[in-house]
């Protein structure tokens, strides 16, 4: 299932999207409503809600090049949700975009420094993150 995910969402890094809308789709809305959830879970280290959002076979690969997997961003999660009590993450920006092509859907964050794309399919009703590349913009 995963090498058809993969083949599938290279047209999607090429193609152009827009930044989603008051008039999203239900599966944008879904898909939306997933990545603030996502960051909240981040912050306040909620392992349940990140387990069941990150397909066991994550990856999250940082501006560095460095890798991690789910299990290595749900520690992480909680140490920095340790460290940070009480953070509550702010909803996704207007600069992302969101892509959706059937059971796949992309998401990219454009920021000042770096930009990232989150890969996820959809599942049982719910979106699944399966990849995450983060990339440092030249200065």
């Amino acid at each position: 299932m995963h090498r058809l995910i993969a083949v599938r969402i290279l047209p999607f890094l090429f193609a152009a999207s827009v930044p989603a809308t008051a008039a999203d789709s239900p599966a944008e809305a879904a898909l939306r409503q997933a990545e603030n959830q996502w960051s909240q879970a981040f912050l306040t280290g909620d392992a349940k809600f990140l387990g069941e959002l990150l397909d066991p076979a994550y990856v999250s690969v940082s501006a560095a090049g460095a890798s991690r997997t789910r299990d290595e961003v749900i520690a992480l999660a909680r140490q920095y949700a340790a460290q940070h009590p009480g953070q509550a993450a702010n909803p996704l920006p207007p600069s992302s975009t969101l892509q959706i092509e059937g059971d796949t859907g992309i998401v990219r964050h454009h920021g000042p420094k770096d930009v990232s794309v989150d890969v996820f399919y959809r599942a049982d009703g719910r979106w699944h993150a399966l990849y995450s590349q983060h990339t440092a913009l030249g200065s």
